[in-house]
């Protein structure tokens, strides 16, 4: 599991380095968009995108800068995204359909705000009732109300 992890990682990471080699297609603006040295280039603000998690940007952004006192703010952040077009993150496979290669299913315990258990599961893999049935007998949790949806009944 961990060689695919890497793979699908190092995916990523090729995929990021085509889109900011060739960014013009993906700029509303393209011959002004990006094209003065900032904090944020396109391959950064892509990079942000992609590891951006559910937390407020002005923690995506300290996080992803680790903590560095000269991390760009949050409007320069909002600048830049708005040269971008959306279709920059939209891209359908040769088949005409949209396949995701990991599945992510998380325990999230509402009052304390944190995940308690995930569980990654490959295509191939992909089963929402085995991975909570699986979280499930992990738990050490007792007296717990699970709340999910359809899937994982």
């Amino acid at each position: 599991m961990s060689n695919y992890i890497n793979q699908v990682s190092d995916s990523l990471k090729n995929h990021i380095s085509e889109l900011a080699n060739n960014p013009c297609s993906f700029l509303r603006n393209p011959n002004v968009d990006f094209s003065r040295k900032r904090k944020i280039d396109f391959k950064t603000f892509i990079g942000i995108m992609m590891n951006s998690g559910g937390a407020t940007m002005s923690k995506e952004l300290l996080d992803f800068f680790d903590f560095n006192k000269n991390t760009p703010s949050v409007s320069a952040f909002t600048q830049q995204r708005s040269k971008v077009l959306p279709e920059t993150f939209w891209e359908r496979n040769q088949y005409g359909s949209i396949v995701n290669k990991l599945h992510l299913n998380a325990f999230y315990d509402v009052l304390n705000r944190i995940y308690t258990d995930v569980l990654v599961q490959t295509a191939a893999d992909y089963n929402e009732f085995r991975a909570c049935a699986t979280m499930i007998d992990r738990s050490k949790l007792e007296n717990v109300i699970l709340v999910a949806d359809r899937g994982y009944e």
